[in-house]
């Protein structure tokens, strides 16, 4: 039983989370987008999740995961080869679901940074950001170096007296900080999006889109619940392959999702017709209409004269569609006292539509404004 769980879980979403990612890069190609970032973070974030289930695959196979061991007079399992290596995937699982979970989220900051502007939002971004980093590299030394000597990690049960490794309590403290983030990383673009002129039906599409991460926070919130659940129980009992599995279970959906959440609102290209992008597309007309204010037919400025919007009284979708391509987008330097007005609410883009010199700023009116997602 204890196999056919870890072979389910170890190979259905690593599974899901290639397809998302070679999705996502095909879907660049096939619009002829260049590859940023983000997209190359996806990567390692990819590769940490398929080696989490590697660890698990060695855990059941070599480590007994999930099997009940005799236990001797002091009330321990035998520490044999497969108690060990049990251990050893134990401490490579932890260190791998820490590294992937942050690495996706910076992948995921990267992404609204191509699309939101203004000043609150960019001081969100940066916190969350930072918190991100402070979070991943905290635990990651934490968990690499949690017992002295490191070798102690497997060669002694937890709850041994001459075993000195930190407290399970420390695994507790890195789920709970990692709900928290989590929920940080996905509010992040709602306080923008609430303030687009849109219908309430495409706010909710939209957020709907920018909330499938939820998810994540739904399979986090299960393993910090089962990350209690067997302290207590190994308080009580030294049945560790066997109380343990439960932790690693939950951690191989939570790392994949992530990365599958992180590559849906980028695979419109693969689909015809309606696709979560082509709200997104409304996105991007509605805050590029925002960071101009509320001129709806009125004039824009150029350096060589002046661009009308296309109608006043026609949708932002049908004469705004896209963000230009040719611009690179990264997270927004934290603005100084002079950027951005408070309620400025902008994308990184010239609103291009037309021209009598055929280009506004330098840029070529003829694409248009090339959706960057």
């Amino acid at each position: 039983m204890v196999a056919k769980t870890a072979i389910a879980l170890g190979v259905v979403f690593p599974l899901l989370a290639i397809l998302a990612v070679m999705a996502r890069f095909w879907a660049r190609r096939k619009k002829r987008m260049s590859l940023r970032i983000d997209d190359y973070m996806l990567i390692p974030a990819l590769v940490l999740s398929v080696g989490n289930a590697v660890a698990m695959f060695i855990a059941a196979i070599l480590g007994d995961m999930g099997q009940l061991k005799p236990l001797d007079k002091k009330g321990f399992p035998p520490l044999d080869d497969s108690f060990q290596t049990f251990y050893k995937a134990i401490y490579a699982n932890k260190l791998l679901t820490t590294v992937a979970i942050a690495v996706t989220r910076h992948a995921i900051l990267l992404f609204y940074g191509r699309i939101f502007r203004g000043r609150a939002f960019t001081w969100s971004l940066w916190v969350v950001y930072a918190l991100n980093a402070a979070w991943g590299i905290a635990f990651t030394f934490m968990f690499v170096f949690s017992c002295r000597p490191i070798s102690d990690g497997w060669k002694s049960p937890a709850g041994a007296k001459n075993r000195k490794c930190l407290p399970l309590s420390t695994v507790q403290s890195s789920a709970i900080s990692s709900v928290l983030i989590d929920v940080a990383v996905l509010l992040v673009p709602w306080a923008p999006i609430l303030r687009l002129t849109m219908s309430r039906r495409e706010k909710g599409a939209v957020l709907g889109i920018f909330g499938l991460g939820f998810i994540v926070v739904i399979v986090a919130i299960g393993k910090t619940v089962e990350f209690y659940k067997v302290s207590a129980k190994i308080a009580k009992s030294h049945q560790i392959q066997y109380e343990m599995a439960g932790t690693m279970y939950w951690t191989i959906p939570e790392t994949c999702i992530a990365v599958v959440g992180a590559c849906l609102p980028t695979l419109r290209p693969l689909f015809h017709g309606w696709s979560p992008e082509s709200v997104l597309g409304s996105v991007r007309s509605a805050l590029s209409l925002g960071s101009m204010g509320s001129g709806r037919g009125k004039t824009l400025n150029s350096t060589k004269g002046q661009t009308q919007l296309g109608s006043s009284s026609g949708s932002g979708t049908d004469s705004i569609r896209n963000l230009r391509d040719d611009q690179d987008y990264e997270i927004p330097p934290i603005p100084g006292k002079a950027e951005h007005k408070a309620d400025q609410i902008h994308v990184e883009s010239q609103v291009i539509v037309s021209s009598s010199e055929g280009k506004v700023g330098g840029r070529n009116t003829r694409s248009g404004l090339n959706d960057e997602l």
